[in-house]
């Protein structure tokens, strides 16, 4: 599990040599215009949530029957395919292909996680994958500070030429020495195609899967919206003069993740141990109010501090969903059941940057905030009177029985 979590701190920081400037490289390809940027913003984030939200089922049906740690290399690999391909983008259009691409190929972060879902005590999945989220959200630190510093000494261009190379090396390293242990096998495995397809959706079914997928794809879609335009906002917020922008765009992003961190193995522990429902209730709160000062104070230093308890709210959300997630699903199908609440939060965080990025265009940033911070107590409502839709306790009648690997004889 150490090896995974390091991983996926460099990981991150390869992908985040990227994400945060995207809004800078759309101007570069030719797109000026505040309004279209906003657009175009939205629609290359977009695409990729979008892409990666119809890929992800399939990626975790793979999972758990060939293998996890073979799925979170895939995903490194095609990573640095995809940057490197974004180096090269001559126009607008080229980027979205693009984009497209890396939602549909990659998505490390959810296969680190089917892994460790897969091997970690189902007691110990807050904390297990609180760890994980920590070091996930360190490469989300880190990435966009380095990013900053990479954009000013290579170029755009070449930021992302050197963030493709870290996932390559994080490949290598996967296939080397990740050991993904003893992994459990369906003894009847569908047949035909109509079968592997069914089994590819049937997750969204499951009970115990409900709850967290209509609060994870929401909660995507609302704050989606108001990162795909954050480096754009951030321009106009009143800064010192030693900030410049690249730096401020980089901290924007570095500050959320060094709060979510921070309180992900506590918070983590805390899912494992109480009431997940209720921390994924307390937390959305905390994200509501953590969207006030950024529309009330144009200030980049308050955006900020608001940012770092953002980061907090978001951590308490990810560790609770995360447990819910485990609680809802049989024995062996982790990876499915990670795949399908991928696919729905990707599909918030496709859906969201298109729409945010329309509501900005229309009626300004702060406006979206505003809105976000609404969306979000209506969530917080809906969640509290739907008790009946999260697991009390694990639910493992919802498959066929699962075997070890090797039982038989069989890899």
């Amino acid at each position: 599990m150490k090896i995974v979590a390091a991983m996926q701190v460099v990981t991150l920081i390869g992908f985040n040599f990227s994400f945060p400037f995207l809004p800078l490289f759309i101007q570069e390809l030719g797109v000026t215009d505040r309004s279209e940027l906003a657009l175009w913003t939205g629609i290359a984030i977009g695409g990729s949530g979008l892409a990666m939200a119809v890929a992800s089922p399939v990626w975790g049906l793979l999972a758990d029957r060939f293998g996890r740690k073979s799925m979170l290399a895939r995903s490194q690999v095609f990573g640095l395919v995809v940057l490197a391909a974004q180096a090269f983008a001559g126009n607008v259009w080229h980027l979205l292909a693009v984009r497209i691409a890396n939602g549909a190929l990659t998505g490390s972060q959810t296969a680190s996680t089917m892994l460790i879902a897969g091997i970690a005590p189902r007691e110990r999945t807050g904390f297990s994958l609180g760890l994980l989220s920590t070091a996930a959200q360190a490469g989300n630190l880190i990435g966009p500070v380095l990013g900053g510093f990479a954009v000013l000494a290579f170029g755009l261009r070449g930021a992302f030429l050197v963030g493709g190379l870290l996932l390559g090396a994080c490949a290598l390293v996967t296939l080397m020495f990740v050991d993904e242990g003893e992994r459990p096998r369906r003894v009847d495995l569908p047949t035909g195609v109509r079968g592997n397809v069914r089994d590819v959706f049937v997750p969204f079914a499951w009970r115990g899967l409900r709850g967290v997928l209509v609060a994870g794809p929401l909660t995507h879609l609302i704050l989606a919206g108001g990162a795909a335009v954050m480096a754009i906002y951030i321009q106009d917020l009143a800064r010192p003069p030693w900030l410049g922008l690249e730096l401020a765009v980089g901290l924007a992003f570095a500050v959320s993740a060094v709060s979510a961190g921070a309180a992900m193995p506590f918070l983590g522990g805390r899912a494992d141990r109480r009431d997940p429902r209720r921390q994924l209730m307390a937390s959305l709160a905390v994200v509501a109010l953590a969207q006030l000062p950024q529309v009330l104070l144009p200030d980049v230093l308050v955006f900020l501090a608001a940012r770092f308890v953002n980061g907090i709210g978001i951590a308490g959300a990810i560790s609770a969903v995360s447990v819910l997630t485990r609680m809802g699903a049989p024995t062996g199908a982790e990876g499915r059941a990670f795949g399908a609440l991928a696919s729905a939060q990707n599909l918030g965080w496709g859906i969201g940057p298109i729409l945010g990025s329309a509501v900005a265009a229309v009626v300004g940033i702060p406006a979206l905030y505003a809105l976000s911070a609404a969306l979000l107590l209506g969530l917080l409502a809906v969640v509290a009177n739907a008790q009946a839709w999260f697991p009390a306790r694990p639910l493992r009648g919802d498959l066929p029985a699962v075997r070890p690997a090797g039982a038989d004889g069989a890899e």
